[in-house]
């Protein structure tokens, strides 16, 4: 180990906290940001790291779990993910030997099943919107792309590539969420229907590649997409229903976990944290020890 002086609790976490600051998103840093302070209540921040042990860790998540009566699985494994992660950030900068968070286990948590369109509802909505080429687009891009609906309202018409085979389009982010930008190939179908769409934005008037591909806002989407489902007979179903009826098709198709959830533009941990103990029913079991939260080597 490196020649330095003891490290304190509060010296780690405010090291920790600022190279988070660097490397995650906003949601990351506020959520390890709350736990630290939790942490810092709990141990004397004066207390040098080095000192804990795994049963101090468990204490401290069974005190910050409980201390509201009740039990919060979300809340346990957060937390749990705050001490994995800032004793694997302490390890690196040799200011220990031992991870003692290393071998706490995550809690397996009970997840809703998602609500998703069968495949015979899904064909019904698509009949229903195939007159319309923007509402063909809504429900194609929702509900066979997986976009999020702030996805889509986000694309430009530069973000698409109709012209090559496959069509495809660009799901953009930047800064920390840079590893969830990714190209998608577009259904002939759905690729048609953008051409359409465009050719009737280009006959209207002058316009930028800029613009965006849908010119509506999300409320009309919400609209839209309950119009279509009363028409086809079905029921109602909204872009997060879409999204999830998404996942479970690729899933359906055979396609591995791991590659439905980049379609889908989940991140290493949203992978581990949410797609998994959303999707469990549709995928095979896993393997025993395998975790179902988040991982602290993302």
């Amino acid at each position: 180990m490196a020649d330095v002086a003891p490290i304190t609790l509060a010296q780690a976490v405010r090291a920790y906290l600022e190279a988070i600051r660097q490397a995650r998103t906003e949601n990351i840093v506020a959520n390890h940001t709350s736990v630290s302070r939790r942490f810092l209540e709990y141990f004397a921040p004066g207390r040098r790291i080095g000192d804990l042990s795994r049963q101090d860790l468990e204490g401290f998540l069974r005190w910050t779990t409980h201390r509201r009566g009740s039990f919060t699985g979300h809340t346990y494994n957060l937390s749990l993910e705050f001490l994995k992660r800032l004793w694997r950030f302490c390890l690196a900068r040799e200011w220990l030997e031992e991870n003692p968070a290393a071998e706490i286990p995550y809690r397996q948590l009970e997840t809703p099943v998602p609500t998703v369109l069968t495949g015979e509802e899904m064909a019904r909505l698509r009949k229903a919107a195939r007159p319309n080429p923007l509402h063909l687009i809504l429900v194609d891009l929702l509900g066979l792309l997986g976009l999020k609906k702030k996805e889509l309202l986000a694309l430009r018409l530069a973000d698409l590539e109709l012209e090559q085979f496959p069509a495809t389009l660009l799901v953009r982010y930047s800064g920390r969420l840079q590893k969830k930008t990714r190209r998608l190939p577009l259904p002939a179908e759905t690729a048609l229907a953008l051409r359409r769409y465009w050719a009737e934005r280009q006959q209207a008037g002058p316009f930028s590649y800029l613009e965006p591909v849908v010119s509506i806002g999300g409320r009309q989407i919400n609209n839209i997409l309950a119009h279509l489902c009363r028409q086809a007979g079905i029921r109602r179903a909204n872009p997060q229903v879409l999204r999830d009826t998404a996942a479970v098709r690729l899933l359906g198709l055979g396609r591995p976990p791991e590659e439905v959830a980049r379609t889908l533009g989940y991140t290493p941990r949203g992978y581990l944290m949410e797609f998994l103990p959303r999707f469990q029913v549709w995928i095979e079991p896993l393997p025993e020890g395998v975790e179902t939260a988040p991982s602290a080597e993302k």
